[in-house]
């Protein structure tokens, strides 16, 4: 007759205490990784903790830089603009390698049929309001990060539309590359700037500490 042996007390407890001390680090592991893209986003997405997010300040010029910057180019933004409607010739010269009227009244002039110059003047009236002080002495990284999405895309938006006048229509225009320079010296202020206000690429305290 065969007997059945049953499992002691001790040996189920022992397992439990192991499975609890795995998952105790598990959580530990969890917490010591650095946060991916989605986490980090959603930081962003989230309302800030004036304790924890901070920012920092940046040079007195740089924003009073950028600020100027941004009206400038808004100011040559509503000329073009106010040109393309009303059908007015720019004062610009209109043979050889400089043509404006040529640029301005090609195909590659509309971007998913709306004018480059609208475009232009909508872009910049954005950031000359980001790039008010009041923006930039804002305690929320938000706004901060949202300015250099738009400088990024600011830039990117300005080599298409130079490899459209060199490689399609082969002539450019002068007022239309004035503002192509102010959003690359607007682009790479923001950038230099943004990214050490976030605090990105440094060590924080609580990290160094941790290992």
């Amino acid at each position: 007759m065969s007997t059945t042996r049953t499992r002691s007390g001790p040996p189920v407890r022992t397992t439990r205490r192991a499975r609890a001390e795995l998952q105790s680090r598990a959580a530990r592991a969890r917490q010591e990784a650095p946060p991916g893209p989605l986490e980090r986003a959603a930081r962003f997405l989230a309302k800030p903790d004036p304790e924890t997010s901070t920012v920092s300040e940046p040079a007195r010029w740089r924003p009073y830089a950028a600020l100027a910057l941004s009206i400038a180019g808004l100011g040559v933004s509503s000329y073009l603009t106010a040109a393309h409607f009303s059908g007015a010739r720019l004062a610009c010269a209109d043979s050889g390698l400089v043509n404006c009227q040529k640029v301005t009244t090609s195909a590659e002039s509309y971007f998913i049929g709306v004018p480059v110059a609208l475009w232009g003047l909508l872009f910049y009236a954005a950031m000359t309001v980001m790039n008010l002080p009041a923006a930039w002495r804002s305690a929320d990284r938000r706004i901060h990060a949202l300015r250099l999405a738009m400088a990024v895309v600011g830039i990117c938006f300005v080599l298409y539309l130079v490899s459209a006048e060199l490689l399609i229509i082969k002539n450019i225009c002068l007022w239309c590359t004035s503002v192509h320079a102010v959003t690359f010296l607007l682009f790479v202020l923001v950038v230099v700037t943004v990214p050490k206000m976030l605090g990105w690429g440094t060590t924080s305290p609580s990290r160094e500490g941790t290992g």
